[in-house]
């Protein structure tokens, strides 16, 4: 009898021990992780005429034609046209452009408007801005700004 009271305390102990450790063990945390932020990319701000870039409107203003004389050192243009049409309604499109042969102009039109199957023109289009982000064969990028009424 006493020796079944010995084994029954010995038996709680070693489970109370063992729960014990258990919680102790499951209550650390994980080390937190690390998170490698990737540094920020720089854009240097750029003049129009650095890259021969013209932004003009197409006779029946209907379109914006973006040209690029010079594109020697680029190897890639993202832009975004933004823009206020009838009623005061702000618009906008974006696109990127490759170069493929560096040296060669780039001519780009860009439309004022929805085409699906049919294009729908935007009305009193006004306070169109171009900015123009230049991808550099040294892996610099530049940015570009111009503006343009109709």
């Amino acid at each position: 009898m006493k020796n079944k009271k010995i084994i029954t305390f010995l038996v709680v102990g070693v489970i109370v021990l063992l729960v014990g450790g258990f919680l102790v063990l499951s209550d650390k945390k994980a080390p937190a992780p690390i998170i490698q932020i990737p540094p920020e990319e720089i854009i240097s701000m750029m003049k129009p005429e650095e890259i021969g870039l013209t932004l003009t409107a197409s006779s029946d203003n209907k379109k914006v034609i973006l040209e690029v004389e010079n594109t020697n050192g680029i190897t890639g243009l993202d832009y975004e046209l933004s823009y206020t049409s009838k009623g005061n309604i702000p618009r906008g499109v974006i696109g990127h452009i490759d170069i493929k042969q560096a040296g060669r102009k780039i001519l780009q039109e860009i439309t004022l408007g929805t085409c699906s199957d049919v294009c729908h023109y935007d009305e009193g289009v006004s306070n169109i801005k171009l900015i123009l982000k230049v991808a550099k064969t040294d892996g610099t990028v530049g940015q570009v700004e111009k503006s343009l009424e109709l």
